[in-house]
């Protein structure tokens, strides 16, 4: 029976070793971080172009686009902060690019001048914010760009 008996305690002091080992060999600063199993959460904040190009279509030097905000495609146009936005002249008439309203006139941030079918018109918005624009020529033809 003594037999039996050295066996367990040999087996306790064998596991009190291992279980001093174990704490021993993990440092105290140690914290295990938990492990997160499933799918990954996508980000659902959209994603703004650094770039846009606006068409200034057939008919729009003619009223009536306006009733469809059709005057520049898109109408309303947005663009992450410093991209370049390129408008194409596709109407057999001349327009203009400029910034601001057609009631309030030219707010001197940007302005294309006279530019003929066929011809673009570029500008780089540095600084967020919403930004309208119109045709000198054609006072109806409105639209807006927001950069974010």
């Amino acid at each position: 029976m003594s037999l039996n008996f050295s066996y367990g305690i040999i087996a306790i002091v064998g596991v009190l070793v291992a279980i001093s080992i174990g704490f021993i060999a993990v440092s105290p600063d140690y914290v295990p971080e938990p492990r997160v199993v499933g799918e990954s959460v996508k980000s659902t904040a959209p994603v703004l172009p650094m770039s846009l190009i606006v068409s200034l279509p057939t008919g729009s030097g003619v009223p009536g686009c306006d009733e469809t905000n059709e005057c520049f495609l898109p109408y309303d146009g947005a663009v992450a902060k410093g991209a370049t936005v390129t408008w194409n002249n596709d109407d057999s008439a001349a327009h203009t690019v400029t910034s601001g309203t057609p009631s309030d006139g030219h707010d001197g941030l940007f302005d294309s001048g006279l530019f003929m079918s066929g011809s673009d018109y570029e500008f780089t918005f540095e600084d967020a914010g919403t930004y309208d624009y119109f045709c000198m020529v054609h006072p109806w033809m409105v639209g807006i760009i927001d950069v974010n």
